[in-house]
């Protein structure tokens, strides 16, 4: 009868052991392995400048391109903040209360910040569908300026102050 009771309790050890193994060796791993490719919410251009004309104050729009392409050519109301800098700048960006709305050529590199930035925990982020070639195809309003160094901040506030001088006072 001691023997049973022994085997008994051998028997739960072993279960509680194999349990823990497969807790371990299965679900652990999971968190790091997307089994399903992440989704990008992309959004047409003409159905993005509608709204950032009316709320520029709702989102944070950003050009990952180069400076030097950016200074060329890039969607009214764009900041630059090279893809190369997001690393660094990324800190400086919100992770709520503003939409970021990423832009680069066709989509593919504002892609790879788009992935990037989700990784550090943003939730709040769409891309313009085709980049600036779709942009311009749309006959959206495209600037060019001179290359200036400024900080995300100082983007961000003056791309506000613009959109808000330019506003018909109704709208604001």
């Amino acid at each position: 009868m001691s023997q049973i009771i022994w085997h008994k309790k051998d028997l739960i050890w072993l279960l509680g052991g194999v349990l823990l193994a497969t807790l371990v060796i299965y679900l652990t791993p999971l968190k790091n392995l997307n089994m399903i490719e992440p989704r990008i919410k992309d959004v047409p251009p003409a159905e993005f400048y509608k709204d950032f004309s009316v709320n520029p104050e709702k989102y944070v729009f950003i050009d990952v391109r180069p400076e030097e392409s950016y200074a060329k050519e890039h969607a009214k109301g764009s900041i630059n903040i090279p893809l190369t800098q997001m690393y660094f700048e990324r800190t400086k960006l919100p992770k709520s209360g503003k939409t970021i709305a990423l832009i680069c050529t066709t989509g593919i590199s504002s892609g790879v910040a788009y992935g990037y930035l989700e990784h550090y925990g943003f939730l709040n982020l769409r891309r313009i569908q085709g980049g600036i070639e779709a942009w311009r195809a749309a006959g959206l309003p495209v600037e060019s300026s001179p290359f200036q160094k400024r900080s995300v901040e100082a983007k961000i506030s003056a791309t506000v102050l613009a959109y808000d001088a330019s506003c018909p006072p109704d709208v604001l």
